[in-house]
């Protein structure tokens, strides 16, 4: 469970390093995801630093880690971060009871991606990005006086099964950072078509709370937002009034439009989650309340979003959004 840090000091982002620094410590060729985990090892390894190991279920995973002590998990499968620690050991992610590793359906917890498609629409719940192997594209470890940023970059590119129900040329390029305690993510997406296309995306981020009725997320007041938790096809338009969003008396389904890059979710623990996007543009809320009656109290999800105005990406050109999540003191 997160906790209260008092007293630990937020790392300011530092520059990357120049091109002659990250060559060192890069490792580049994408590999195909069904690669097995020693091959991966041995092409895309960095000691101690990343690290590709079997996950749940034999699915291939990568451990990053930094010298600071925090860590991640991410499963190829989705590429789904499923775990993000801090020094201490603490666990900011949640990953659901019912959450299952052997491919035959999404993750359920961690960072899912939504792609090219948020919620229900004319294919398939939250699109397929979800659902598919991503390939390992690289790794890296930058070289710092101090300290090394592990890194790795999973690639997502059309295949059979995507363009029956999504007829586009596409490559989703994602690259997962933990600089120091920070976790740092960066979402592209280029049409390497010959045609425009368009999407709705999002993180469908799961954050562990101490119950869901101690938890809070504030920076959302003033905005106009959609509701959907009465009927997720006609969601109600509102405007939010409350300093602060709070959970525990039913279904919370909000699409807040227009956000702020700067979100913070209260865990109740008295440390809270820090979110700062840019390119998401929305900013969803959701608590499933009694219709996951076993885990709901445990978790919140607040998710980077682009779904009230969609993308529209012309050939050759790309689209982009990043998001940095880390621990802050109340």
């Amino acid at each position: 469970m997160l906790s209260a840090r008092t007293g630990v000091p937020v790392r300011a982002v530092r520059t990357r390093q120049c091109a002659a620094f990250q060559s060192a410590s890069r490792r580049a060729v994408v590999v195909r995801a069904a690669a097995t985990t020693a091959d991966l090892q041995k092409q895309f390894g960095i000691p101690g630093n990343v690290e590709f190991v079997d996950g749940k279920a034999g699915t291939p995973t990568v451990v990053l880690k930094h010298s600071s002590g925090s860590s991640a998990q991410v499963y190829l499968h989705g590429a789904c971060v499923t775990s993000w620690k801090q020094a201490s050991g603490d666990e900011v992610l949640y990953v659901r009871p019912d959450a299952v590793f052997d491919k035959s359906k999404p993750i359920s917890g961690g960072l899912p991606h939504c792609f090219p498609q948020f919620g229900p629409g004319p294919i398939q719940q939250h699109g397929f990005a979800r659902n598919l192997d991503w390939e390992v594209g690289s790794t890296s470890a930058d070289l710092q006086p101090d300290e090394r940023d592990p890194e790795v970059e999973l690639v997502l590119t059309e295949n059979d099964y995507t363009l029956k129900m999504w007829p586009h040329k596409f490559k989703a390029v994602y690259t997962v950072t933990l600089h120091g305690e920070q976790l740092r993510t960066d979402f592209r997406v280029i049409n390497t078509g010959d045609a425009p296309f368009t999407f709705t995306a999002a993180l469908h981020s799961y954050f562990e709370v101490l119950g869901v009725t101690k938890a809070k997320v504030s920076g959302l007041k003033g905005l106009t937002y959609l509701d959907k938790s009465k009927d997720p096809k006609n969601p109600e338009s509102k405007t939010e009034e409350r300093d602060a969003v709070t959970f525990g008396e039913g279904l919370v389904d909000s699409v807040y439009l227009n956000a702020p890059e700067h979100v913070e979710l209260d865990v109740g623990t008295g440390a809270a989650i820090a979110i700062d996007a840019t390119g998401w543009q929305d900013v969803v809320v959701w608590n499933p309340h009694l219709t996951m009656k076993e885990c709901y109290e445990s978790f919140v999800c607040v998710e980077n979003a682009k779904t009230g105005e969609a993308v529209t990406v012309a050939p050759g050109d790309s689209w982009r959004a990043t998001t940095n999540f880390q621990v802050v003191d109340l």
